[in-house]
């Protein structure tokens, strides 16, 4: 859905969109797994179109520890700016204000609803998703899921290297 400012100009834009699995692309590493349904209002203050809503999904992430497909339910607010490029754009190098940290930028006549959805929905996931607080992880020797075998793989000898500092002492 594409908000444009010369509509948002003459009225509000009131959205309820439902996106399949699959219709926005969030990378190989993660995938959504139910209905992304997003409800909210679009509207123009000053050249900024401002954007207030929700969202709600379950996302599937792979496990940090054993690599096992993990789900993370997605279920946010949101209350955003986004401001024109050529409000910033410059030939020369420019610093960013703090107050330019928390506001997007959009180029043209308009910002594509997708494009906010998703930016949302990656911020909003976990750096690393654990599936259950006692995940085994995977064995460092074989590569095997320790949630599923006992691989029998001896812990992995000490780093030579590290050798002259345990014949130090503390005194």
């Amino acid at each position: 859905m594409f908000l444009d400012i010369h509509e948002l100009q003459r009225q509000k834009i009131v959205f309820d969109k439902s996106f399949l699995p699959g219709r926005i692309d969030f990378g190989e590493e993660m995938r959504q797994v139910e209905i992304l349904s997003v409800q909210g209002v679009a509207e123009l203050v000053a050249s900024d179109i401002h954007l207030q809503g929700t969202l709600r999904t379950i996302m599937e992430l792979p496990c940090a520890r054993c690599l096992e497909p993990t789900r993370c339910p997605v279920e946010m607010e949101f209350d955003l700016f986004y401001s024109p490029m050529v409000t910033i754009a410059r030939a020369e190098e420019a610093e960013i204000r703090t107050a330019d940290l928390e506001i997007g930028f959009y180029q043209g006549d308009g910002l594509q609803l997708e494009d906010t959805v998703r930016e949302q929905v990656l911020l909003s996931v976990p750096i690393k998703s654990i599936c259950r607080s006692d995940c085994a992880g995977l064995c460092p020797q074989c590569g095997q899921n320790r949630n599923f075998v006992q691989c029998g793989c001896h812990p992995q000898s000490e780093d030579s290297r590290w050798a002259p500092l345990a014949k130090l002492q503390i005194k």
